[in-house]
C-alpha cells in the first residue's frame, strides 16, 4: 500500500466524518421527532350513571266494569282524565349497551268520569296516583349522536288518595304493570343529552264504593302511554 501524504490522509478524515454526519443526522433527527411528537389521548368511556328531567304527558285508554250488588251493570264504564306532570328518571349502564333504570315523577289526580250507562253520574270521583317503573334497555350506539333504544319492565300504579264523587267512600287499589319502552337521546356532550322518552303501561285496578247506598266495585283500565322528555346529565 502506497503511503498517504499528509493532503491524503487529511482529505480521507473529511470524507469519514461526512459519510458520519449524513448517517447520524437523519437518526437523531428521527430521534427528536419521537421525542416530541404527542401522544394519541385515550378516549373516556361513556359515563355509568345518568339523571333525567322532564315533562311527562299520561294519556289513558281506560274503560271500566262496574258491579253493583245486584251484579254488572250493563254498559256502564268509566274513563279518566289525561294528565301533564314533571318526571325524573335514574338510570345506571352495567355495560355500553345496556342499562336499567327508575322512573317516576310529581303525583298527578285524574278525574274518573262515568260513560255509556253511566254518563249520567258525572264524576265518580278523583284518583292522586304515581306510576313507577323499573325497566332494562338496549341502546344503539352506532349512529353517532343519535342513540335509539328499546326495552321492557314492570311497573306499579300507586294511589295516593281517592276522593268521592257521585261515587261516595270511593277506594281505588294500586296495582302491578307490565312496560314496554322505546326512545332516543341525542348525545350533546359528554355529560350531557336531550331525550324523548314512551312508555305503554298495561294496567287495571280495583275500585270500590257506595252510590246510592248500594256497594259497587269496578276493575279500572287504565293502559296509559307516557311520553316523557327533557334533559339527561351523564356522570
Amino acid at each position: 500500500m502506497r503511503n498517504l501524504g499528509n493532503m491524503g490522509w487529511r482529505s480521507l478524515l473529511v470524507g469519514a466524518a461526512g459519510v458520519a454526519a449524513a448517517i447520524a443526522l437523519p437518526a437523531g433527527a428521527h430521534a427528536a421527532d419521537l421525542a416530541t411528537a404527542p401522544a394519541t389521548a385515550t378516549p373516556l368511556p361513556d359515563p355509568s350513571w345518568y339523571v333525567r328531567l322532564g315533562v311527562g304527558g299520561v294519556l289513558f285508554d281506560s274503560g271500566a266494569t262496574i258491579t253493583s250488588s245486584m251484579g254488572p251493570v250493563t254498559g256502564a264504564s268509566a274513563h279518566a282524565d289525561n294528565n301533564v306532570t314533571a318526571l325524573f328518571e335514574v338510570g345506571y349502564f352495567f355495560t355500553d349497551n345496556i342499562a336499567v333504570s327508575l322512573t317516576g315523577g310529581y303525583p298527578p289526580t285524574t278525574s274518573l268520569t262515568g260513560t255509556g250507562t253511566a254518563t249520567a253520574l258525572g264524576t265518580l270521583g278523583k284518583v292522586t296516583y304515581g306510576p313507577a317503573t323499573v325497566t332494562a334497555h338496549y341502546h344503539f350506539k352506532n349512529f353517532g349522536p343519535i342513540q335509539p333504544y328499546v326495552g321492557a319492565g314492570l311497573g306499579y300504579g300507586l294511589i295516593f288518595n281517592s276522593k268521592s264523587g257521585t261515587v261516595q267512600n270511593l277506594s281505588v287499589n294500586g296495582a302491578p304493570a307490565f312496560v314496554l319502552q322505546a326512545g332516543v337521546d341525542y348525545i350533546l356532550a359528554r355529560n350531557w343529552a336531550v331525550f324523548f322518552d314512551v312508555k305503554k303501561l298495561y294496567l287495571t285496578v280495583d275500585a270500590t264504593g257506595t252510590l246510592g247506598g248500594m256497594p259497587i266495585a269496578a276493575d279500572v283500565k287504565l293502559d296509559p302511554l307516557v311520553l316523557f322528555t327533557g334533559v339527561t346529565y351523564r356522570f
